[in-house]
């Protein structure tokens, strides 16, 4: 700033949107002592659940399914002897039509998948919602320089400058509930996501008249 008159403020601003996109963290996993009986069984409930996916929407685009797993197990109490073998396939799937995701959350335990992590809520397109929250701090950076230059007896000009500060978090949600219905084997999983915050955070200097 070439003139050293002038007032600097960091503020944050708040904006919500709705999400329009829910990504799902799966795992179907198997223990026995041989390799490729276990290693089938989790090859075949993975098809499962992958067939599953797809006949409840889910677009082929939207699944990650890498290879599986080995883990060797051993028994350390006399030396290390192997007992046997983990294999795990962990998987996600993006739904894009979340009035479905109950039902496909549902439909993954009953495939086969026997580690569900739950639904992470995101917004595909979160930039109007970004927008609006540095509108927002822009707006609180002001009020707070006001706040600073009537303490300081001074008057507040113009805004002289403005950045963005970085490492700003992703959209998280206010609100997301699974329940699974008191584990009733007829109980279908409710799902209700609130919307996402986004923040963001700016400095900025204000001239001193």
């Amino acid at each position: 700033m070439p003139d050293d008159r002038w007032i600097s403020v960091v503020a944050t601003g708040e904006a919500s949107v709705a999400p329009d996109l829910a990504i799902v963290s799966l795992a179907v996993t198997g223990s026995g002592k041989q390799l490729a009986a276990t290693r089938d069984d989790v090859n075949t409930r993975s098809s499962s659940v992958l067939a599953r996916l797809r006949e409840l929407g889910v677009a082929e685009g939207d699944l990650n399914a890498p290879d599986v797993g080995i883990y060797p197990e051993y028994d350390y109490r006399k030396g290390q002897r192997l007992t046997g073998y983990r294999v795990v396939r962990q998987m996600t799937a993006k739904v894009r039509d979340l009035a479905r995701l109950g039902e496909i959350l549902d439909g993954l335990v009953v495939a086969g998948a026997n580690e569900v992590g739950g639904a992470q809520m995101s917004a595909s397109d979160p930039s109007a919602a970004e927008h609006a929250a540095l509108r927002a701090a822009i707006t609180a950076a002001r009020a707070k320089a006001d706040a600073v230059a009537e303490a300081g007896g001074v008057k507040l000009g113009s805004l002289s400058r403005v950045e963005e500060e970085p490492g700003h978090a992703p959209p998280m949600p206010r609100m997301e509930m699974m329940a699974a219905g008191a584990m009733a084997k007829d109980a279908s999983t409710e799902v209700a996501a609130g919307d996402l915050t986004v923040t963001r955070q700016v400095r900025a200097w204000f001239s001193i008249e």
